[in-house]
């Protein structure tokens, strides 16, 4: 049973977001789901793998859609990490989706072997990252998965601020050649930039 997203706004935050005529959108999440499901529509070779994590990472609907991208390891994260760098390896665009908590540190060592040092262009998405399972306790948080990774020289760490920068985040892993890291929490978002802004990784915005 998956625990409430906590909310990320204190009163005076929301009330500032107010001022500055800020929406609040979706969880990154949520649009993250939906920003794959469109780009595997018009690409058969972008698979998803999940390790029992289909319904926590809002990819129940594009199981349904798409039954032949999305492959299911169970739970078995490393497994997960594996099958999602030979995926690269061999020419998909594969999007391993697993929350961050487990991901990083039981499956640390392939991270760092089969994805960094093997330098395939997998994606991985830690979802339910932080805080964001809440009460279900420091098992489930994951306040390790930045620190750890920023260690692991050729992987590019995003996490997207808003909607927007979700939908940008995961467009650009879509045509990256390299290794990368997504991750999200569970919480809706203020919307804070514009549509024709331009997100490139790496740089601000």
């Amino acid at each position: 049973m998956s625990a409430p997203a906590p909310s990320l706004f204190t009163p005076a935050a929301k009330a500032m977001a107010e001022k500055l005529g800020l929406k609040m959108g979706r969880a990154n999440l949520d649009e993250f789901a939906a920003t794959l499901m469109e780009l595997a529509k018009v690409n058969p070779n972008l698979v998803a793998v999940t390790s029992d994590s289909r319904g926590s990472g809002k990819l129940g609907p594009f199981g349904q859609a798409l039954p032949k991208q999305l492959v299911e390891v169970g739970i078995a994260e490393q497994d997960l990490v594996g099958i999602t760098a030979g995926l690269a390896a061999c020419g998909k665009k594969s999007f391993g989706v697993s929350p961050a908590c487990f991901l990083t540190a039981r499956s640390l060592e392939q991270i760092k072997n089969d994805i960094c040092y093997s330098d395939v262009p997998a994606v991985l998405i830690g979802i339910s990252s932080g805080v964001s399972y809440g009460a279900l306790g420091s098992t489930h948080h994951s306040l390790h998965d930045l620190a750890v990774l920023r260690a692991i020289n050729n992987i590019s760490i995003v996490v997207p601020a808003d909607n927007f920068e979700t939908r940008e985040a995961i467009r650009t892993a879509a045509k990256s050649t390299k290794p990368i890291y997504i991750r999200f929490g569970k919480a809706a978002m203020f919307g804070l930039h514009k549509l024709e802004t331009k997100f490139e990784i790496g740089k601000a915005i």
